[in-house]
């Protein structure tokens, strides 16, 4: 590893006088995939939206790629190479799978909205890379192309959302409960791709209540009433009695 892509240090957040998270603090290895798991209620999710931008950082310093997160916005993250996916995915419902692909790589290109539009040279060849970065993602994920994305089950509908995400070439992927709603194929995919690019050079942070998908992760840390409570790998995460208690109920 040549350092951490994604640092938190002490990071906090209250909703009135309820305080969600608290002095929360880790890291994400360039090339490495963490997890978060917790029971419901236990802050994930705004974790999650704190750290792509969606909820302010009122405590505590979040760095990536080595600068401050502040005030940067969504676009700006994503721009910067953070990418997440959401517990209901969001997807273009009037557009194909291949174009919903296409969707995500178009913060890659260099030509403005206004050369896309007039269809200028330069632009058209950026949109026949994007189409052909496109349909190799969608054959990587087993998706066909041409298919209205108004027609897919739940579980390819998730499929869908990450791989629009890796089109856009992200440098950290951030997975909010990916195998919801994803039958025993779908899953066996999902962990295939995840170990795939995180080979390629892709870091991850992981959201997951499924055991099995979350052995992929090199280290675990568990969230409990807004506090890491252990870290460690999934053998030991399990063991750990303060996690049994808390989030296995044993």
């Amino acid at each position: 590893m040549s350092g951490d892509i994604l640092k938190l240090d002490g990071v906090g957040h209250r909703f009135g006088g309820f305080t969600v998270l608290r002095s929360v603090t880790l890291s994400v290895p360039e090339r490495g995939i963490i997890g978060l798991i917790g029971p419901n209620g236990s802050g994930k999710t705004t974790l999650f939206n704190i750290i792509s931008g969606y909820l302010p950082l009122q405590t505590g310093t979040i760095e990536f790629r080595g600068l401050p997160l502040t005030t940067q916005s969504v676009p700006d993250r994503n721009r910067s190479g953070m990418v997440r996916t959401f517990q209901t995915p969001k997807i273009f419902e009037r557009m194909s799978v291949l174009e919903n692909i296409m969707v995500g790589a178009c913060k890659i290109t260099r030509t403005g909205m206004i050369q896309d539009l007039l269809s200028l040279p330069h632009a058209r060849g950026e949109m026949r890379q994007i189409r052909s970065l496109a349909e190799r993602v969608a054959g990587e994920f087993g998706l066909a192309g041409d298919l209205p994305a108004s027609t897919l089950p739940a579980g390819q509908r998730r499929i869908l959302e990450i791989a629009r995400a890796l089109a856009g070439q992200p440098k950290l992927l951030m997975l909010d409960e990916p195998s919801a709603g994803l039958n025993r194929e779908e899953m066996q995919q999902l962990i295939a791709a995840i170990r795939r690019i995180n080979e390629a050079g892709l870091a991850v942070l992981l959201v997951s209540h499924d055991m099995e998908l979350m052995a992929v992760a090199s280290a675990v840390h568990v969230l409990n009433f807004g506090e890491i409570i252990a870290k460690g790998n999934m053998a030991a995460i399990q063991q750990n009695a303060n996690v049994r208690e808390v989030y296995l109920g044993v």
